[in-house]
């Protein structure tokens, strides 16, 4: 907490609006670096230190000279280091660069006679922290390397030291067996820590894309469904006996307590059939009659129509009972009219949600379903037909390139299939990368070869082509089928065209098959 009382924003380590690996694994590698170029910063005092012990005789294996050779060194080492994490793309370099320095400072301590063991393995277990097999090989191999010039560069010195030793080759053989044995239980460890590592991040920020998507649909769904109480817009009591109405609410005057007489409507309703449109007047009319509601209302506690106007939009008009006769028939009524345009713009807008795919914009499968059962009601066309559509390799670009990349496939298959199939049709996302399309056209041979030159005319910032696999079923070709078995006469058709697209060399094999699907 500071002094003026206002607690201080710790900064982040990483960015929480993450949603893919690859992004991630770019992030991280240069908050590595920075974190490594912060060693490299400290590690420039090694030099003075050292010189301090020399001078109080704590160390008598190192010059002066070597003291500032090695901060100069780690000084140079140390811009280069962050000029590279600077410049995009360089990551790997970078970690080079740090791994070479730290090497070179545990080279110099151990020339200098400084016994060094387990801090050699240090430098490629610090490299796990990058998630990347690629660059902890490296630090392996650079920390391999270092260690062993180290250790034939102090071979001599020690082998005079032991007397069971004949000679600096003797002692180098040795030490670099163990050192060997343990680099190598290093990297199986290390590569365990590595590969779980990447398993967990992973998972995690798949999770993380889950969770994000669900909380974003979720927040969206309920600003559409969050609806205030309106405020009445007319309220009055109709005596239905001594056919009085009593405006107890007008939004043009407030508040009042006037009664009127009345004949068969009240003369809210005189004044709102004025307004109504023509395609709701005669069912507004039947519903403001007082006998017509006085009839529906035995037996009910309320009743209620929605109606439109030419100009305000959607209003509800409701009678509720306040008190019935002896034989249950209603005696006086509160008669509300209530503006809920708000409202059904929502509930259309909710409706259009629930009938679209939200990635591609295209329709969805309920659609799809409820479209079909239209259909069925009525005779199929002669030029009908149903285009299935599949998305080639989906799988390996979302495993290899991220969901973003994966998305850019979905969305740009969705304008393929927009282009050629929407002007004559519609066409849903029934599925992950599953696409079906309904059209009335004489040609549907025409139409796939169009979605084919679409898809392989197609390039985006992440992948640089798409494949489709088309196929179609229409009613003259297949006059004797009805709607579902010319669906599976479609897929039957699709499934040929990916099986003729993975015996392609260089085609992903994990494909999918029709007994998959």
């Amino acid at each position: 907490m500071s002094t003026n009382g206002k607690r201080r924003t710790k900064k982040t380590f990483f960015q929480a609006d993450i949603l893919d690996y690859q992004t991630f694994l770019a992030e991280n590698q240069k908050n590595v670096n920075l974190l490594l170029n912060r060693y490299l910063r400290i590690s420039i005092i090694t030099g003075p230190l050292l010189m301090l012990a020399v001078r109080l005789g704590i160390f008598q294996g190192i010059s002066y000279t070597m003291c500032i050779l090695l901060t100069l060194l780690f000084l140079l080492l140390c811009c280069i280091h962050y000029a590279l994490i600077r410049r995009e793309g360089n990551a790997v370099l970078a970690a080079v660069i740090a791994f070479l320095a730290l090497d070179s400072l545990l080279l110099m301590m151990n020339s200098a006679h400084i016994e060094i063991h387990i801090t050699w393995f240090s430098v490629p277990l610090l490299s796990l922290l990058f998630c990347d097999f690629n660059i902890f090989s490296i630090a392996v191999v650079i920390n391999y390397i270092v260690m062993s010039v180290s250790l034939w560069l102090v071979a001599p010195y020690y082998a005079n030291l032991w007397q069971n030793i004949n000679s600096a080759i003797q002692y180098f053989s040795i030490k670099m067996g163990s050192y060997t044995i343990e680099t190598f239980i290093m990297v199986v460890a290390g590569y365990s820590l590595c590969k779980l590592s990447i398993s967990h991040y992973r998972e995690l920020i798949e999770k993380y894309r889950i969770l994000s998507e669900n909380k974003r649909q979720l927040n969206e769904q309920m600003a559409i469904l969050k609806s205030m109480s309106e405020i009445y817009e007319y309220a009055s009591l109709i005596d239905l006996d001594q056919r009085m109405e009593t405006l107890i609410r007008s939004a043009e005057a407030g508040e009042q307590h006037i009664s009127q007489q009345i004949g068969h409507q009240s003369n809210m309703n005189i004044k709102l059939m004025q307004s109504v449109s023509e395609e709701h007047r005669n069912a507004f009319q039947a519903f403001a009659d007082l006998e017509t509601a006085a009839a529906a209302l035995h037996g009910q506690k309320s009743i209620d129509r929605e109606f439109r106007t030419a100009e305000s939009g959607w209003f509800r008009a409701q009678y509720i009972v306040v008190e019935r006769r002896a034989d249950s028939t209603p005696k006086s009524v509160i008669y509300t009219v209530q503006s809920i345009d708000k409202q059904k713009q929502k509930e259309e807008q909710l409706i259009r949600i629930s009938m679209t795919d939200e990635l591609t914009g295209l329709f969805n499968r309920r659609c799809y379903d409820a479209d079909i059962e239209l259909y069925k009601e009525k005779k199929i066309h002669q030029d009908f037909v149903i285009f299935s559509v599949d998305v080639n390799g989906l799988k390996k670009v979302n495993d290899t390139m991220g969901h973003a990349a994966g998305d850019e496939l979905l969305i740009a298959a969705a304008q393929c299939l927009s282009a050629a199939i929407g002007p004559i049709g519609k066409v849903y996302r029934t599925g992950g990368d599953e696409f079906l399309g309904i059209a009335d056209t004489p040609a549907p041979a025409d139409i796939a070869a169009q979605i084919n030159q679409l898809a392989a005319a197609w390039h985006g910032p992440h992948v640089d082509s798409m494949s489709l696999s088309v196929g179609y079923a229409s009613h003259s070709q297949h006059p004797d089928a009805d709607f579902h078995e010319l669906e599976v006469i479609a897929d039957q058709m699709m499934y040929r065209e990916k099986n003729n697209y993975y015996r392609m060399p260089g085609a992903d094999r994990r494909r999918k098959t029709a007994e998959q699907a």
